[in-house]
């Protein structure tokens, strides 16, 4: 059967009315049109859903029935427009993000601020892991984006789009060290304290220095960014890392002069190809640029 919604509405209202001018005041449809609908649904039930007579419409036994299941069903879909429209004007939704601990403080940080303050009732949900991981998560759907650094990211079903630099390089705290390097084998003369080698960081550290024709030797291998500077401000090495964030950490930390050899990482926005983000993910985004 082809349901036509409006047929059932038009039902709905003159069965709660029980009256056709109350229902045509409610519809702000005439009489006549009322009659044409309500006998058009009847013609494709092939029953008969009124009684009419001078005091008014009064619902057969089977219009009673068909009334009950008819209100359930209009409340719903009356239900579903306004969950609908709240998820619209972002009076409530969720925010699902993969990124890692450095770059969420480092890009997520103020754009979270400022959404939070435009949209409280929006909850944000950080995942914090390896890229590797949280790109299968974006695959998956249990995503909405994955912000990330430096990639040979190739999937079919993924976006890219590049969305900021970062400068990275070697910091050192000059209580301890003095910056005597003049080449990427000189860093070797020094305690290394760098991410471990999974890390992307550390990957492209290793890439540059091989172009340099050194392999680097660590003195410690650590997962988080942010442990990098605590070590290398107490004095346990020359550290690699990104450097806004050892300067937001320590400002009395300084960075090697062969830093001018190290270029910008870049920061990715992944999006999933066959995942239709939601109208709060979409807002955010603007919130990113």
């Amino acid at each position: 059967m082809n349901i036509d919604l409006e047929l059932y509405r038009i039902f709905y209202v003159v069965a709660k009315h029980k009256h056709m001018t109350k229902a045509s005041e409610e519809l702000h449809i005439s009489q006549p049109a009322i009659s044409q609908a309500i006998k058009k649904l009847e013609e494709q039930l092939d029953g008969t859903l009124f009684l009419r007579s001078n005091k008014g419409m009064s619902l057969t036994e089977e219009g009673k029935m068909f009334y009950e299941y008819v209100k359930g069903a209009l409340e719903l879909i009356d239900n579903a427009e306004r969950e609908f429209t709240s998820f619209k004007d972002l009076s409530k939704g969720q925010i699902k993000i993969g990124c890692s601990t450095t770059l969420t403080k480092l890009v997520l940080m103020d754009a979270i601020e400022r959404f939070h303050l435009d949209y409280p009732k929006i909850n944000i949900d950080i995942t914090n892991d390896l890229t590797s991981n949280l790109i299968n998560d974006l695959k998956l759907g249990k995503l909405d984006f994955v912000i990330f650094n430096e990639s040979n990211l190739k999937e079919s079903n993924v976006s890219l789009k590049k969305i900021k630099e970062l400068k990275q390089g070697f910091i050192y705290n000059p209580k301890f060290f003095q910056d005597t390097i003049t080449s990427f084998k000189d860093l070797n003369n020094y305690p290394l304290i760098l991410q471990k080698p999974e890390a992307n960081s550390r990957k492209l550290l290793d890439y540059i220095a091989l172009e340099h024709h050194t392999k680097l030797t660590t003195q410690m291998e650590v997962v988080s960014q942010d442990l990098i500077t605590e070590f290398v401000n107490i004095g346990l090495g020359v550290g690699f890392t990104l450097i806004d964030l050892a300067l937001k950490n320590f400002k009395n930390l300084k960075e090697l002069k062969i830093n001018k050899e190290i270029p910008p990482i870049n920061v990715y926005l992944a999006t999933n190809k066959n995942v239709y983000l939601t109208f709060a993910s979409k807002t955010f985004l603007n919130y990113l640029k």
